[in-house]
């Protein structure tokens, strides 16, 4: 049996004075825990439910290098990196690998007074009772009594020293997107720990923007922790878009915490990955709270996207609504599992889920798994899932009419993906990702070094 953890483990433990050194008390305060945890457990096989289609024991298990010493990215991104995603007006911040980086001052001048958008030790130092009340809040109380804790989300406690806070005070609005563009670069074999907390306090609105770069050829893996809080009454959208490689692994699991009456909102579009694991749980602890989860994969060649959510409904007259669609060619693999539980005394639940696979290839492969675990009578509960081939007679209406074949495919399998597209309530950027989704059809994204400006060319 494979022990991959007990790598990890045993660096935490070796160099546990540098792991601290490089980050402050109350992310310290967590980690002897999570090591312990993580020892009596280990990271999850495919033998647990939730990693049925990802066995994270076996992506752990190569040697990849830890950046313990924070060492900063040579190049300045802010210089040299161009996200896919420009001209949103956003307020834009880069983290390199696991390492945020110094924000000039435009990045900060759309901010409203009050909105805090800084690394979690710089947070600490200035606002420890923020990061007290809600680090590590959301990621410590995800236990199942069979398999314990989320093996993946405990070694990222355990290795973090830095991370991302997005803070909106009680009625704050945004004037822009907050953007964080994600980069994995080095020269040799490289392992990211990310964390972000995002809280909304009570009646405030805002958008946040998570993208997800690699570039160079090294191989990396990445653990990604995000920890988003809606207070009572507030408003917040959060989109990811991922742009990585085929030499890359991403772990990435958001923790959501809803009160009374907030909408939250995610969209999550992977346009190019290595192997991709996705896990969402939303928790709706407060009447009248509304989620909403959309998603999107186009994955060919040896790609892999695995989405696993799971939505709480723990308050009466909640409502949550999940599509996620998936367009697989080549030998891709694309798995969905969405589970909706309704507790006791959760009256007036609305709720829809829905998986669309359309594999492009006949040796693509799609796996589906719909849940629904309800313990209250009076809720509205639907789920379905499909997995199916293009629609030959469309594809044979519009080649009768002069449409090419492949021009016919892209229009069809773009019209697919579409109905999440139109989720997206900014209008650049559904705009700017309906014009990826056409060039990742046409076969023109990533194939070249559309991501680095360093050596000149455009």
């Amino acid at each position: 049996m494979m022990e991959s953890h007990k790598q990890y483990t045993g660096i935490y433990r070796t160099h546990r004075d540098m792991v601290d050194d490089g980050s402050n008390a109350v992310m310290n305060s967590h980690r002897e825990a999570a090591a312990a945890q993580l020892d009596l457990q280990g990271l999850p096989t495919t033998k647990v439910e939730r990693y049925k289609y990802t066995d994270a024991e076996a992506a752990f298990a190569p040697d990849y290098g830890l950046n313990l010493r924070r060492l900063a990215p040579g190049a300045d991104p802010y210089a040299t990196f161009k996200c896919n995603v420009p001209n949103l007006s956003t307020s834009l911040f880069f983290v390199v690998n696991d390492v945020p980086c110094a924000a000039p001052q435009s990045s900060r001048a759309l901010l409203p007074e009050g909105v805090m958008v800084c690394t979690l030790n710089e947070a600490a130092q200035h606002h420890a009772d923020i990061v007290e009340r809600y680090y590590n809040r959301a990621a410590a109380t995800d236990r199942d009594f069979r398999t314990g804790h989320d093996g993946v989300t405990l070694l990222n406690t355990m290795l973090a020293q830095d991370g991302m806070l997005i803070y909106l005070p009680e009625g704050c609005r945004l004037k822009a997107p907050i953007q964080v563009v994600n980069v994995a670069s080095a020269k040799a074999d490289m392992m990211s720990v990310r964390r972000i907390v995002v809280v909304a306090e009570r009646g405030a609105k805002g958008s946040v923007l998570l993208c997800d770069h690699a570039e160079g050829e090294g191989r990396y893996l990445t653990t990604q922790v995000a920890e988003v809080y809606a207070e009572e009454g507030a408003e917040l959208n959060v989109y990811s878009i991922e742009e990585t490689n085929a030499r890359t692994t991403r772990f990435s699991t958001i923790y959501v915490e809803q009160q009374a009456n907030s909408r939250f909102s995610y969209d999550g579009i992977a346009l190019t990955c290595g192997q991709s694991r996705n896990r969402l749980d939303v928790r709706l602890r407060g009447e009248g709270a509304t989620a909403e989860m959309y998603g999107a994969v186009i994955a060919d060649s040896e790609q892999r996207a695995d989405n696993n959510i799971v939505v709480e409904h723990l308050a009466p007259k909640c409502t949550s609504d999940m599509l996620y669609k998936y367009v697989l060619g080549g030998h891709s693999t694309g798995a969905f599992a969405g589970k909706v539980y309704v507790a006791p005394g959760a009256q007036q639940t609305a709720s829809e889920q829905t998986n669309a696979n359309l594999c492009a290839s006949p040796t693509a492969r799609a796996y589906s798994q719909p849940m629904l675990e309800i313990y209250a009578d009076d809720v509205k509960c639907n789920h379905g899932s499909t997995i199916g081939k293009l629609d030959e007679g469309a594809l044979f209406y519009m080649r009768q009419r002069g449409i090419p074949e492949a021009e016919a495919r892209l229009l069809l399998q773009h019209a697919f993906v579409n109905e999440v597209l139109r989720h997206v309530d900014i209008e650049h950027l559904h705009d700017r990702l309906s014009h990826l989704v056409e060039m990742r059809f046409r076969g023109e994204l990533g194939s070249q070094c559309h991501g680095c400006r360093g050596c000149g060319k455009k």
